[in-house]
Order: C-alpha cells, then structure tokens, then sequence
C-alpha cells in the first residue's frame, strides 16, 4: 500500500495507475454512464432503461447510506494519516513518512469501508442480475488520462474490480476497506432485484 499508492510507486503499473485516474469520478456519474451505455447498447426499450435506472440508482443511493453510517461507525484513518502518523500507531511493524503523498488527492472523510466500492458493486451487481453476467462494454471518463480516454471491460463485476483497486492504487484507501465496501455493495445490489420493481407476471 506504502508503495503502490504513492505516486512515484515502483509497484503501480501503468494499467494500474491508468485506471487509478479513470476511476476516480464520483461513482455516481461514472455508474450511470455505465447504465446508459450498456443501455444504448443492447438498445433496450423505455420501460426496461427505466427500471435499470431506478434499480442502480437506488442501491448506489443505499450503498452511500449504508457506507457513511459505518465510516462514522468505525472512523478509520486512511493510508494519508496512517502512513503519515505511523509513530504514534502502537505498531513496531509500521515506520512513519511525513512525506508520503497518494496519487490521486484524499477524500476528507474516513477509510472503512470504501463507498466508491460499495456504489460500484452496488450498480454492477444489479445490471449483472438484470442484463446478464458477460454484459461487456466500453466507455470514456472525465478523469481518465489522456483525457477522456476509454476502457473495455468483458462484463459489469470486472468493471467494478477494477472500480474498487484503484482506490488501492490511487493511495486513497486500504485493501481492507475496498473489500468491505464490495462486500456490502453485492449485498445491496442484490437486495434490490430480488425486493423492487420486480418484472410484472
């Protein structure tokens, strides 16, 4: 993490540090352009995008609830402070770096879990379940670089595996964290199709 996340790591690949940038716009836009290019895509029809919409819009909008109520919960510092104040831990295994930067600017707000991993598996657990697991598909991001550039990913669950490491890789979040926050974004998504707006019989 101490290496990998920094932005002069000699672990980060550029693959990874690619993704760590495409990645780091707010889940919720980059979620719903996911929906929306898979939509146009498979060119479904009005009643089926709006479902799509409303289910991944609901579980990325739980995914949030659910995750901020546990960051207040446990307030876990993230690898900044950690890595930073690393002295002052009570662990003879850590060694402190004041100055250690990430890669990609910190969120000011807790480590456990990660939301931006719980919203991604949130939305990909949904459209996995609605529209099939090897639903592939690419798109651009604003914060991608080049500017704008594209990725391609084989289905959703890939997309969001990719979503939650570079949070890792972007020296924002602990491994731990990213974990976490999938774990409880399956959940959510799959809570969703299995309890909302389910198909008329």
């Amino acid at each position: 993490m101490k290496d990998a996340g920094k932005p002069d790591s000699n672990s980060r690949t550029e693959e990874q540090t690619a993704y760590s940038h495409f990645w780091y716009e707010f889940s919720e836009a980059g979620w719903n352009r996911v929906a929306r290019t898979i939509a146009s895509d498979k060119k479904l029809g009005l009643h089926e995008t709006a479902r799509l919409f409303a289910l991944v819009d609901m579980a990325m909008a739980d995914a949030y609830t659910a995750g901020w109520d546990s960051k207040f919960h446990y307030n876990l510092w993230r690898p900044y402070t950690a890595i930073r104040q690393a002295g002052i831990d009570y662990n003879e295994h850590t060694e402190e770096d004041l100055q250690w930067e990430p890669l990609m600017p910190t969120p000011p707000v807790q480590d456990y879990p990660s939301t931006h991993s719980a919203l991604g598996n949130a939305a990909a657990t949904v459209m996995s379940k609605i529209l099939g697991t090897n639903t592939s598909f690419s798109m651009s991001s604003p914060t991608a670089l080049p500017s704008n550039g594209a990725r391609s990913f084989t289905n959703v669950m890939q997309a969001a595996d990719e979503n939650a490491d570079s949070r890792v890789t972007a020296g924002i979040h602990f491994r731990f964290a990213c974990d976490a926050g999938q774990e409880m974004g399956n959940k959510i998504g799959q809570w969703m199709v299995d309890n909302y707006l389910k198909p008329l019989k």
